[in-house]
């Protein structure tokens, strides 16, 4: 009860607005708690203690407050030059990001000392630097904001839950001046610099692509490219090259029964205690240096917690429940670390623990009455099951993948990674400081084992029925699978159980088969997308139109996978009638391409045809038969009615601009109509405004993000629109909307709503008036 209303209170924390005075509530409730906690209300009153205590945690981790001199504090928008000391380095996946430790600031000689932590993202090139080298650097900081889009990821959250309140960015790596390292004291700084260490060594011993697998398993450095990541997403092996309660709990094996046989040698031991009670505590300095040595890593701080809590059970003769036991450590994760719960790490091992702890005692009856030649196979098997039920929700959640050949793939990974490779590598650390020959042949074995192994796995999920899906499913079908999982998680088939199942599964089937609803009112949702446009209109009847999907000039940041994509399916759309180009620009077209690869989209439209695309957009047209529509000069019809109307103009595509070529749609609803410009510039503006749609504007769609060029006062002038909004980034570069077109709103009396600053909008209309929303704490408000 402890933890559901620590969980409750944390969630409600996320969505809802911060707590005044938050530490007060908990406190009287507390109060309350001790004159009535001999009365039936005390069980509801410690419940709501847990609960409010949870919330004000989180504001506190979330927004604490902080002393003047730390570099959260500094002045944002303008060049410091920074000097600070290297804590982490992370490379995997895409740039290579630093967490350093902020010592002074250059510019003021006032305000000298810093703390905090502050990371340091480099766009190219790598500088070359060691945990503990001291840095300067020139740049200006930003504190990390959310897009404002239904499903991104929180990176303000993750980045508070590591202490972490403000960000910078170099183009390059040679705008770092390295200079002295530091030589640190202390038992951590010494596990800290054997970890590497052994990471140099690896690399030495091993070539590139196996090294990085290598030090996954035998450091818990998860510097994977991209193509390693996705072949183990894929392949459903991420967890064993994460390191996990599984890796702890095999050196804990090995550990132990290395223990057992030389405990058993002393028959003053023997006689003391017996090995199982007396062992296990013995055992937990050297597991808490296995778990510092591998980055202490969430999923593993929860193994040794719980090796932690059965070492004193075990000590003092006492049996509780597995799962009690799970509640607890995570009670404790939690009372410490609030942000800890919307870790996906977190999440993942918790539930993976949880299933097999609810699922497994109930299998083993079976599995050991068979031979014994198939109950290690039967026993990984069902382990592995358990931990999938439990953990897929989550998968589909927080990666939109589904890998079925994991299964199978872990029944020949896990003995060899588990039992081969992990203590290969771990042997290879332990002999490399006294036998360098032999450590660096035992690395190579290790990555010859982990590349094999991924070969094996790879080709069994090319099999069609197995091969990996990518799925962006809706709040409802998410609630359906996760019904469907705590189905198959109840551990009995009789009795109320047997009634709770039923229920259940009718429950999961109504939401999973239940088709998917029109929209009652005419609405465009333009996403925030950042410097980039992305508006998805949906029209009652009819369905879903997405036009444009955003994108980033020069940046390696997927638009489509990271937020256009995770945003349809927060807003509950699993297919499209049209995707909707308007015109050839990576701000408008990047994002597409995810969609057009894994959503049904009956028809794509264009003023280009096939050839005239590019190749990133028409690539995925060919592979998905996606029926390409490209329209005649001028306004075409495609609805017309008394209650509704789509159209869409198309513009001369000889215009010297390509922005000027831009493909303009207008819908009604009643007597609301809105015009959705694309980036047409002044000779744009001002042919449309020779050819106007034919029902009313009520609400206007600024072309070019609002530039001044665009000129589009004019539009405002003629068309008389009610609302107006425009698609931006924040604190963009190009200082749009220009301040001029914001000035011209204001003097035709209308509030300019920008995405760049609002974060994304939705507006939506009956017939009878625009209704505005914009998106915040997780909800259309």
């Amino acid at each position: 009860m402890l933890l559901l209303s620590t969980i409750g209170g944390l969630l409600a924390a996320s969505y809802g607005p911060p707590l005044p005075l938050p530490l007060l509530w908990p406190s009287l409730l507390a109060v309350v708690w001790l004159l009535l906690r001999n009365s039936r209300l005390a069980t509801v009153i410690l419940a709501g203690f847990c609960a409010l205590l949870a919330a004000a945690q989180y504001q506190r981790q979330l927004a604490p407050p902080l002393p003047t001199h730390h570099v959260a504090r500094l002045p944002q928008g303008q060049p410091l030059t920074i000097q600070g000391r290297v804590k982490t380095i992370n490379g995997g996946g895409g740039n290579l990001r630093i967490d350093l430790e902020a010592e002074r600031l250059l510019n003021d000689p006032n305000r000298n000392a810093l703390t905090g932590l502050l990371r340091l993202t480099i766009g190219a090139g790598d500088p070359q630097l060691q945990v503990g080298q001291h840095i300067r650097f020139r740049s200006k900081l930003r504190t990390p904001e959310p897009f404002g889009t239904p499903g991104e990821f929180n990176y303000g959250r993750y980045l508070a839950a590591r202490n972490i309140y403000v960000t910078t960015y170099l183009d390059r790596a040679e705008a770092i001046v390295p200079f002295a390292v530091e030589k640190e004291s202390g038992l951590l700084a010494q596990v800290a610099a054997l970890r590497r260490a052994i990471g140099q060594r690896i690399d030495l011993a091993v070539e590139p692509e196996r090294a990085a697998l290598v030090r996954a398993l035998v450091i818990g450095d998860r510097q994977l490219s991209p193509t390693q990541r996705q072949q183990l997403a894929e392949t459903g092996l991420s967890h064993l090259f994460a390191i996990s309660g599984l890796h702890l709990g095999l050196l804990a094996l090995l550990l132990y029964t290395t223990g057992r046989w030389l405990y058993r040698r002393s028959e003053r031991l023997l006689l003391l205690m017996p090995p199982g009670r007396l062992l296990p505590i013995v055992l937990l300095p050297l597991l808490w240096l296995y778990l510092q040595l591998t980055g202490n890593a969430l999923s593993t701080r929860r193994a040794f917690f719980m090796a932690v809590v059965g070492a004193l059970l075990l000590l003092a003769g006492r049996r509780t429940r597995p799962l009690q036991a799970l509640a607890s450590v995570a009670l404790v994760m939690l009372c410490s670390a609030p942000l800890s719960l919307f870790e996906p790490a977190w999440q993942l091992s918790m539930a993976g623990v949880g299933g097999i702890l609810l699922l497994l005692p109930t299998w083993q009856r079976t599995i050991t009455t068979l031979p014994k030649l198939w109950r290690w196979p039967t026993g990984l098997a069902t382990t592995t099951l358990a931990a999938t039920i439990a953990t897929t929700p989550l998968v589909l959640s927080h990666f939109h993948l589904l890998a079925p050949a994991g299964l199978l793939n872990n029944l020949l990974a896990v003995p060899l990674i588990g039992f081969a490779a992990v203590p290969l590598g771990l042997s290879g650390a332990l002999l490399d400081p006294l036998w360098p020959t032999a450590g660096a042949a035992l690395y190579c074995l290790c990555g010859q084992i982990c590349q094999l192994t991924l070969q094996g796995a790879a080709q069994l999920s090319e099999v069609p029925l197995l091969s990996a899906r990518v799925c962006y499913v809706s709040p409802r079908i998410l609630t359906g699978v996760t019904i469907l999982s705590l189905l198959l998680l109840v551990p009995r088939w009789t009795g109320r159980w047997l009634c709770l199942r039923g229920a259940l599964l009718l429950a999961a089937l109504f939401l999973l088969f239940l088709p998917q609803k029109t929209p009652p009112a005419l609405t465009i949702t333009a996403l925030s997308v950042g410097q980039g446009e992305a508006l998805l209109l949906s029209r009652p009847k009819t369905g879903h139109y997405l036009i444009d999907g955003g994108g980033l000039y020069g940046s390696t940041f997927d638009v489509g996978a990271r937020l256009v994509a995770p945003a349809l399916a927060r807003l509950g759309v699993s297919s499209l009638e049209a995707v909707i180009l308007t015109h050839d620009h990576p701000d408008h077209r990047q994002g597409l391409v995810e969609v057009l690869n894994h959503f049904p989209v009956k028809a794509f439209w264009s003023a280009q045809t096939l050839a005239e695309l590019h190749p990133e957009i028409r690539e995925p047209l060919q592979r998905h038969a996606i029926p390409l529509r490209t329209f005649a000069a001028g306004w075409t019809p495609l609805e017309q009615g008394t209650t509704g109307e789509l159209a869409i103009y198309k513009p001369s595509q000889q215009a010297t601009k390509v922005n000027d070529r831009s493909l303009v749609l207008y819908a009604r609803q009643g007597q609301d109509g809105l015009l959705l410009t694309g980036d047409l510039e002044q000779q744009g503006v001002v042919d449309l405004l020779a050819n106007p749609p034919a029902g009313p504007v009520t609400l206007l769609k600024l072309p070019h993000h609002g530039s001044r060029y665009s000129e589009p006062w004019r539009l405002v002038e003629k068309l008389r629109p009610q609302l107006v909004f425009t698609s931006t980034g924040r604190n963009n570069s190009y200082g749009l909307p220009h301040k001029i077109v914001t000035e011209s709103m204001t003097k035709a009396g209308l509030n300019l709503y920008d995405t760049g600053r609002d974060g994304s909008l939705r507006f939506s209309s009956d017939g009878s008036g625009w209704h505005l929303q914009s998106w915040q704490k997780g909800l259309f408000r």
